[in-house]
């Protein structure tokens, strides 16, 4: 799953159904950390370190106020419980860290 900040600086998901890879793509270039963080706004909020961002589970699961479907958000809870171990889940907000990545 890839929230990418597209050239035209919108925000798309792409790869929905991978639950195996999440990131924060930035596919347009020169992009400082103020403008991506105010692209992700209402979405994802920057982790303290600048190379991560906390998504919003309920962003994901109402992608632009479109609920995703019922065995998607099944697929997409059973991600979220395999990483919590692994300190991916902020156990206060629910909020799911991504690393950034400049395409």
């Amino acid at each position: 799953m890839i929230i990418a900040i597209t050239q035209s600086g919108f925000l798309e998901l792409k790869e929905p159904d991978d639950f195996k890879g999440f990131k924060i793509a930035i596919e347009k270039h020169g992009m400082t950390d103020p403008e991506i963080a105010a692209a992700l706004n209402g979405v994802a909020t920057p982790d303290a370190d600048g190379k991560h961002f906390w998504v919003s589970q309920d962003a994901l699961k109402n992608w632009k106020g479109k609920p995703q479907p019922a065995e998607w958000t099944t697929s997409f809870e059973k991600m979220v419980e395999k990483v919590k171990p692994f300190g991916w889940i902020d156990e206060a907000t629910g909020a799911i860290r991504g690393h950034l990545e400049r395409t």
